[in-house]
């Protein structure tokens, strides 16, 4: 047991607990078994799905730590040497740091600050063959599980950091619960791309629009709107300039026929569709922060968007009645400066994979039952840790309801996190419905769907000629259909529950339209 308790750091040492981890991590380590260490990525361990690691962090006796660590926030650089500990293993010399904008500064007198360590800041080492880990304090989000909820569906769509939580004591006083991310780095971009010898380009801290600041690429890196994160001495923006002078300058025809040198169509339809989707308006769709992009290949001014700092998504950002109502064909900043955006769905093909891309982020990835059921499975283990968190920012009956439901904060209503889901899905879908059109530059379809009480009527056949009539899942999955003949006005479809398409196909149109059948 003592030899494989040193793979399983971060939580007490009893038998019976040492009994649990390897329950836990038995498909860990039956992976390092069949496969080989070698081929095994031992940073799943830090990001499995329930357990809440254990950290301590000491600054050898430096009584001075709070004011350098403020001192350093203030002058944005710098970590302060630590000894950190995970109840297994001890790493001398990482770098530890405050990170954080309003989330630092709105925790006040709080001891409960984000935190940033660095492992390598003065020691070639990793931990896990993690380098960098951010910790975030909650402070906004009375569920405490947006980012590492909004990180689980961002990961099935695009590149997105791994998440989940952490109880961290600090100069022997504890902290609180804090939720752990992945930093977006090299060894980040060594995972989800064959390399990571790119550039790496991050908005600034008072957000980025990729507006057109003229040719020179200089003027890019001078603006202060964009941190080149990788490859800084070389320091090359030459692909970014070319990437922003096509999205701002190119004509509608040259934008829709060449964009595929600068983006790929399903990144770009997921990364605004998830900002829809989750209202995570403290975005590129809102206000323009907490957003990177990656060139894999520096000569070529291809990007790929990658989605950050998610404790404002599901709608606690701009205001609950905002983050609930917003068209899903605009964005919370003007649209004029958001080019990405409006460009994209100004091209037909496009506007059709974003369109597509909300569809399958509602009936499924973000659908109402998937976000409730990450909270079930997360509010089981939390819950002790929060009951226990002296610094928390909401009390631990804030933190039950707005698991589900609203509450108020100092901040104003911030949206439950099922409750947000099922409306702001409901919302989406109607708007989807009524863009029915599938296929860019389709005629108009000749029928309409009617509903009367749970019955829904298909009318308008009579133009139609002779046809079939089919209704499926999201996932594709044929649920029923039915023939009408010539003549054939109007007909009943015993449609099931839920977000389900309807196509029509018949001798003169084919069309296709969502319906989300909630229940009345």
């Amino acid at each position: 047991m003592d030899g494989l308790a040193r793979l399983l750091p971060g939580t007490s040492t009893t038998k019976e607990d040492g009994l649990i981890r390897l329950r836990t991590f038995l498909p860990l380590i039956g992976a390092f078994a069949a496969q080989g260490a070698a081929a095994v990525d031992s940073s799943e361990i830090l990001f499995q799905d329930s357990p809440v690691r254990s950290y301590s962090i000491d600054f050898y006796g430096d009584t001075a730590w709070n004011t350098k660590l403020e001192a350093m926030w203030k002058a944005d650089s710098g970590y302060l040497p630590a000894r950190f500990f995970d109840g297994r293993t001890t790493l001398d010399s990482v770098g530890v740091r405050y990170k954080g904008n309003s989330s630092f500064t709105l925790a006040g007198n709080n001891p409960k600050k984000p935190l940033k360590i660095k492992f390598n800041e003065f020691k070639d080492t990793t931990y896990f063959g993690i380098k960098v880990l951010n910790f975030s304090n909650g402070i906004g989000d009375p569920s405490l599980m947006r980012e590492r909820i909004g990180y689980a569906i961002a990961r099935r769509l695009m590149p997105a950091p791994r998440a989940n939580f952490a109880h961290i004591t600090l100069a022997g006083a504890a902290l609180g619960l804090y939720t752990q991310v992945e930093q977006i780095d090299k060894t980040f971009l060594k995972r989800w791309f064959n390399s990571s010898k790119g550039n790496l380009f991050k908005a600034g801290d008072d957000g980025a629009s990729l507006s057109w600041l003229g040719d020179d690429a200089r003027a890019y890196a001078a603006s202060g709107d964009y941190e080149l994160k990788t490859n800084e001495d070389e320091s090359n923006w030459n692909g970014f300039a070319r990437f922003v002078g096509f999205l701002d300058n190119s004509s509608d025809s040259v934008f829709c026929a060449d964009r595929g040198g600068y983006f790929d169509d399903a990144n770009v339809a997921r990364f605004l569709a998830f900002n829809t989707v989750l209202s995570h308006f403290d975005s590129y769709n809102g206000s323009g922060r907490n957003w990177y992009m990656y060139q894999p290949d520096t000569a070529s001014p291809r990007m790929t968007m990658i989605p950050w700092d998610l404790n404002l998504s599901f709608g606690a950002y701009g205001g609950a009645s905002g983050a609930l109502s917003l068209a899903l064909d605009t964005v919370q900043a003007p649209l004029a400066d958001r080019p990405l955006f409006r460009r994209f769905l100004a091209c037909p093909a496009t506007r059709a994979a974003y369109l597509q891309a909300v569809r399958e982020l509602v009936a499924d990835a973000a659908s109402t039952d998937s976000v409730a059921t990450m909270v079930v499975r997360d509010s089981a283990f939390l819950a002790p840790f929060v009951e226990s968190d002296a610094n928390k920012f909401y009390s631990t009956a804030a933190w039950k309801t707005n698991l589900r439901a609203n509450v108020r904060g100092s901040e104003g209503l911030v949206l439950g996190l099922v409750s947000f889901s099922s409306e702001r899905n409901a919302r989406l879908s109607a708007q989807l419905e009524s863009r029915t059109n599938v296929e860019p530059g389709s005629r108009p379809r000749p029928w309409r769907m009617v509903r009367t009480g749970n019955t829904w009527r298909m009318d308008g056949l009579e133009r139609l000629g002779s046809g079939r009539i089919r209704w499926s899942g999201p996932d594709g999955r044929l649920l029923g259909s039915t023939s009408f003949a010539v003549g054939t006005s109007s007909i009943e479809l015993p449609l099931p529950a839920g977000i389900v398409i309807v196509s029509v196909r018949s001798v003169r149109a084919s069309h296709a339209s969502i319906v989300h059948n909630n229940r009345k």
